[in-house]
């Protein structure tokens, strides 16, 4: 079995190899891709949590629904709220593990909830903007360089 050839100063030792990763392409947008795949968890277990309370307890929301900005009933949001925030879980956990079908989804689900925000600018201004922004930097580096943390995950 042949060694594979390691620069000098990558060696322990001057007969030692090397033993970490001979070569990655991976680049810094891999952290924002994971750090889209943590949002992701995180904006699931929110909407997770207020669709449940919507769900259980529609009197703790009912005050705070942005001068019905939409015409749903509570019921009707809080299921909106719980499927969203399931996909939004499932999908973040895909992606922090670098599966296709969560960098596509990633993308869908970002266009979605950037929309939604954006409906939301005249509520929360701040925020809204805040959250489309940071969606806009996750789903370019969803799309752009999605393959390279499937890559670099191979790589190890």
């Amino acid at each position: 079995m042949t060694q594979p050839r390691v620069h000098e100063q990558n060696r322990a030792g001057p007969q030692e190899p090397y033993a970490g990763v001979e070569h990655s392409d991976a680049t810094g947008w891999t952290a924002w891709i994971l750090l889209g795949g943590f949002l992701l968890v995180f904006v699931g277990m929110v909407h997770l949590a207020a669709g449940l309370l919507a769900l259980f307890r529609p009197q703790v929301l009912a005050g705070g629904r942005a001068d019905m900005l939409l015409p749903v009933g509570l019921t009707g949001l809080a299921w909106i709220e719980i499927v969203l925030g399931l996909m939004a879980l499932v999908t973040g956990v895909g992606l922090i593990r670098a599966l296709m079908w969560a960098r596509l989804t990633a993308i869908v689900l970002g266009v979605v909830l950037a929309l939604v925000n954006f409906a939301f600018v005249g509520v929360h201004p701040v925020w809204s903007i805040t959250v489309v922004v940071l969606i806009g930097v996750v789903i370019y580096s969803v799309a752009a360089h999605g393959g390279e943390l499937a890559r670099a995950y191979a790589d190890t």
